[in-house]
């Protein structure tokens, strides 16, 4: 039979043979400044805490254990932190630590290694105050009831209530 005529290529001159802008180059063209312009940078943590939220946030697991473990803050200001690492932090953390948060917030960050002793590692100050909550709730009335009754009963752990056990008044439901 006949050969199926190819497809023929549009004509010159019609909407289709007009060249387009890729799609990538239309965004970064959006994307980028002009010249002159002021660049937009994330706004940079303003706490210890925020640091380690934002080394968890990129999963930089290394650094984050390090930094919960085996480090005790010294002193923090935005762009400065000086630390006291502990046996067992990795010998370049304050380096890295350093450069990630600059390639991340777009500002030069200072890390800095201290002799001082500083505040207790945030591993330290969790356990501190679940032993607290612990202690806590062993000194309320039928918590305290209850482990007397039950010889070598103990408190494993202290949660709090979702904010739907309380009613309508506020008042905590049994």
């Amino acid at each position: 039979g006949p050969a199926a005529a190819a497809p023929q290529a549009p004509a010159r001159d019609t909407p289709l043979s007009q060249p387009t802008t890729p799609p990538q180059t239309a965004l970064a063209a959006a994307v980028e400044p002009e010249p002159g312009e002021p660049v937009a940078r994330m706004a940079g943590p303003a706490s210890f805490e925020e640091v380690v939220a934002l080394v968890e946030e990129h999963r930089e697991m290394l650094l984050l254990s390090d930094l919960r473990a085996c480090v005790r803050l010294v002193e923090f200001a935005p762009g400065r932190i000086e630390i006291h690492p502990l046996d067992g932090a990795s010998k370049t953390l304050a380096n890295d630590l350093g450069e990630k948060l600059s390639g991340w917030t777009g500002e030069r960050w200072m890390v800095t290694v201290s002799g001082g002793v500083g505040a207790p590692t945030l591993d330290e100050q969790a356990a501190e105050a679940r032993a607290q909550r612990i202690e806590d709730a062993a000194r309320h009335p039928l918590v305290a009831a209850v482990l007397e009754t039950f010889s070598g009963a103990e408190i494993t752990d202290v949660r709090e209530r979702p904010a739907s056990a309380k009613t309508d008044d506020g008042e905590e439901t049994p």
